[in-house]
This record gives C-alpha cells, sequence and structure tokens, in this order.
C-alpha cells in the first residue's frame, strides 16, 4: 500500500484506537520490522470494551472464519508469555454447551461436526457427568451436553496489556490522552491524522477505535456496518456452588453463558430485544453515560425464568457486581476488517460483534499483514466492509439488523 510521493512520514503506521485489536495490530506490525507503528489512544489503553469483556475464548464457532482467527489468539498468547518470561493465567477449563431443546440440540450436533472436522476433541457426557464438573446445573429431559476440553478464558485487560508491553518492547510508540479529530486526506488516499496535539502522517492508518471507529469513518464518508451494542453480565457473590475450575457453560434456551469468577458465577444474559446506541450519541470517553438501566435489572428479571431452569439457586444468589459496556456488532456478527475500495491508506478493524477477546490475535495479525503490504495469514472476504452493500450506520432500521445479531446469537 503505497502512499503518494509527499515527503517524509511520522509513523509508516497509525492505529486509532487502544483496545485489544489496536494493542494487537501494533505488536504484530512491530514483530514485522517493516516500520515505525504508532498507537493513539485518547482515554488510557483498554478502558473500554476490552475491559468489560467477559473473554470466553471458545475455539468452536458455527460461524467458522472465525476459528483461525480464535487459534492466533491462543497461539499469540504463549508467544506473550514467552516474550515477557510471565503467565497470563489462561484458564483452561473447557466448555459445557447445553442443549435442551430439539432446535439447539441439532444446532449442537452442526457444532460438534464443526470441532470434529477442525481437530478439536470433543465428549459428550451424560448427565451425572456434566453435573460433576458442573455441580450448580440442573438438567432435565432430553437435555444433552457436549464437553470441548481446550477451551478458556482469560482475563481481558491482562491479554490487552501483554500485547501493548511486548509492543513497546518492539519499538511501537503507544500514546495515551491524545486524541484524533480527524484524517488528513490528498485525494483519495489518508495521508496520516489531525490530532489534539498536532498532526501525524502516515503511509497507513487503521481505525480501530471500538465503537467510536463509526463516527471516524463517517467524516471520510464511509459508513461502517456495525453499530454500538449493549453488553452486559452479572457476577454473583462467592459461594461455594461454584468450583473455581469449573467449565465455561452454555445455555442457549436460556440465551446465556457464564463462567467461574473468583468464587462466584459471571453469567451473561441476551435480551430478546437488545438495545444500541446512535454513535452520534456517544460522549468522547468511555465512562459516564447510562446504557439504559441502572444495575441490569430489568434484564435479569426478564432472562431469570429460563436461567432459573437450569441454575435453580439462583434466587439464593447474591449479585456481588453489575457489568455493561458496548460491543460493535455487525448485522452477521461477523468483524469488519480491511480496506475499503477507492480509498487508499487507510484500514478498519473493528465489529468485533462479541468475540473481540477471542478474535484479537487473528485480528492484529492479518490487519498488520494488510498495513505491511504482505498477504494476510487468514482469508478476510468473510469480513469485507463492503459486503452489505451502501449502508447508513445510524439508520435505526439498521441498528436493528445489528441489536438483532447480538439477541439472537447463542455460542459463547
Amino acid at each position: 500500500m503505497s502512499a503518494p510521493a509527499n515527503g517524509s512520514h511520522q509513523a509508516d503506521l497509525v492505529i486509532v484506537g487502544g483496545g485489544i485489536f489496536g494493542c494487537s495490530i501494533a505488536w504484530h506490525y512491530a514483530r514485522l520490522g517493516v516500520g515505525r507503528v504508532l498507537l493513539l489512544e485518547r482515554d488510557i489503553l483498554a478502558c473500554a470494551a476490552t475491559s468489560c469483556a467477559a473473554a470466553l475464548l471458545t475455539r468452536a464457532r458455527v460461524k467458522t472464519a472465525l476459528m483461525v482467527l480464535i487459534a492466533q489468539t491462543y497461539a499469540d498468547i504463549a508467544a506473550l508469555e514467552a516474550e515477557l518470561d510471565e503467565t497470563l493465567d489462561l484458564h483452561r477449563v473447557g466448555s459445557l454447551h447445553v442443549a435442551a431443546s430439539a432446535l439447539h440440540r441439532r444446532e449442537l450436533q452442526d457444532l460438534v461436526g464443526v470441532a470434529e472436522r477442525a481437530g478439536l476433541r470433543v465428549d459428550w457426557l451424560t448427565a451425572d457427568d456434566a453435573i460433576w464438573r458442573v455441580p450448580w446445573l440442573n438438567l432435565e429431559g432430553d437435555a444433552v451436553t457436549a464437553f470441548m476440553p481446550d477451551d478458556g478464558f482469560i482475563d481481558p485487560y491482562r491479554l490487552a496489556m501483554a500485547y501493548a508491553r511486548a509492543a513497546r518492547r518492539c519499538g511501537a510508540e503507544l500514546r495515551q490522552g491524545v486524541a484524533v479529530t480527524g484524517f488528513l486526506r490528498q485525494g483519495d488516499w489518508i495521508s496520516g491524522v489531525a490530532t489534539t496535539q498536532g498532526p501525524v502522517h502516515a503511509a497507513c492508518v487503521v481505525d480501530a477505535a471500538g465503537a467510536w471507529a463509526g463516527l471516524l469513518a463517517a467524516s471520510l464518508g464511509v459508513g461502517l456496518p456495525m453499530a454500538p451494542v449493549r453488553s452486559q453480565y452479572w457476577i454473583t457473590a462467592p459461594d461455594p456452588l461454584f468450583p473455581p475450575d469449573h467449565p465455561i457453560t452454555i445455555l442457549p434456551d436460556a440465551r446465556a453463558y457464564s463462567r467461574p469468577d473468583l468464587g462466584g458465577l459471571l453469567f451473561g444474559l441476551r435480551e430478546r430485544q437488545s438495545v444500541s446506541i446512535d454513535p452520534r450519541r456517544l460522549p468522547c470517553t468511555s465512562s459516564g453515560f447510562a446504557l439504559g438501566e441502572a444495575g441490569g435489572h430489568s434484564s435479569l428479571e426478564g432472562g431469570a425464568p429460563a436461567l432459573r431452569r437450569f441454575l435453580p439457586a439462583l434466587d439464593q444468589l447474591g449479585i456481588a457486581h453489575y457489568i455493561a459496556g458496548l460491543s460493535t456488532y455487525t448485522p452477521d456478527g461477523l468483524p469488519i476488517l480491511g480496506a475499503v475500495a477507492g480509498l487508499g491508506g487507510f484500514l478498519a478493524a473493528t465489529g468485533c460483534s462479541g468475540a473481540g477477546i477471542a478474535t484479537a490475535g487473528g485480528v492484529g495479525a492479518s490487519i498488520a499483514a494488510l498495513a505491511a503490504e504482505r498477504t494476510p495469514p487468514f482469508d478476510l472476504a468473510p469480513f469485507r466492509i463492503d459486503r452489505f452493500g451502501p449502508i447508513n450506520p445510524f439508520n435505526m432500521e439498521f441498528r436493528r439488523r445489528c441489536e438483532q445479531a447480538r439477541s439472537n446469537k447463542s455460542s459463547g
């Protein structure tokens, strides 16, 4: 991706956004040794969607295009641990998938088929074996369970900061407290960014600004096909009912997922009608704005009857924490990765669709390769920006499509 000749550049690559995507891209690009990379974050690193993530690293996905991206994240974790000479405490507890209805039993059969074709280990469990692994779980009737022992979860902030520290070791510069206010443009080429600390010229700019990525792109006349959609989960008080190493548990019949957390249970519920935010109403920082309900009580009450079927002790548990944040969802639940036709020097890396931590490694490796004018290690065709045709990301009808992508999600 060669920029027009216009003198020296302050950076070969500028990354806008210091979430896990931005930090991963910085590390992967810096490791290539092809030029100077500068990451700009207007707040502090990993302070928005990244730090709010449940960070389930489930490998098998019905959306199979995600699986190679997730495999790269696992490889990155091992590489980062070796490079930094420390453990990132990846909790390899496995994932237990429970299907009670005919629809979800068929879907689980399909998922197991995907996993087995990818060479992933899967064990069908008896009810007794499943309950031995997950003591709080209630199984009834024709429920079936499949266990995938190679899955795990991780502290998302810790992983993002490992990417950041490793990127710095490789020569990347990461600046916090610097806001990008616009783009520098020469015709159909993006030649850098305008910031609160002055212009930065670059051969390539990556928009990895999370919920704010669409606003930046819109200033170029580019409609990124995504919307910021509320994601929320609850964490119970510590309770002996929850062993510290029990598996991630996926409950599509309850529209729920869970994992252990500090002696309690972290569980998320997906509303039948998710809530999105008009990107133009987003504040300049990731904190200090409401996401629709205090404490998530309405969503919890709405989802409790279905969850109680599998977690009978729900009403006796104390809720210690409620976490709400914004994920960027696309209508098909796949990220937005790559270039915009007719616009040079610009790449997008956003639209995580609730899988940002899991896919961070593959996103970083792919976007870094594109920025370095190399062939990406993975097929990015499923993630093309233009796959939905022309869209208006601020349109309510389009936002509803993005909301439904979260509501209809049944995997981890």
